[in-house]
């Protein structure tokens, strides 16, 4: 699950808010490769959708 990623954020449910900020912080600090990744936006995500939609009623 976790091979390709650059980096990889593991949380423990027992650990304490301290100990979770800490993680936050030292992750951040790190400069995290999700901060490296383009996000679409709401456009482009809305034509994408059509797209895909139509594609898969070409081939239904």
């Amino acid at each position: 699950m976790w091979q390709g990623m650059k980096s990889v954020m593991v949380f423990d449910p027992k650990d304490s808010q301290e100990e979770t900020e800490h993680k936050w912080m030292e992750w951040n600090r790190h400069k995290s490769a999700v901060s490296d990744k383009y996000v679409p936006t709401a456009e482009e995500t809305k034509k994408r959708l059509i797209e895909q939609e139509r594609h898969h009623k070409r081939y239904a």
